[in-house]
């Protein structure tokens, strides 16, 4: 099996996106993602919206760190 290789450029619940170059379709952004209680919280940043790649990881940061401040902190249910 496998292993895939992260993208250097995602770091903790934002990853990277980039579709390969003969894809139909091209996306390339990033994607922030977390779960907090109940909630599912994902939003996409794309490079074309934003104005280039450094732009889409800094509004993903900002939106990352405003949701996070926004939510109940995250809550550990598991083995001890």
């Amino acid at each position: 099996m496998r292993r895939r290789r992260p993208n250097p450029d995602s770091e903790a619940n934002i990853r990277r996106i980039d579709t390969k170059t003969r894809a139909k379709k091209q996306t390339h952004g990033f994607q922030v993602h977390f779960l907090r209680g109940d909630k599912i919280v994902t939003k996409m940043f794309s490079d074309s919206v934003y104005g280039g790649k450094l732009k889409a990881r800094r509004a993903a940061r900002k939106f990352k760190q405003t949701a996070l401040r926004r939510l109940p902190r995250r809550k550990f249910v598991g083995f001890k």
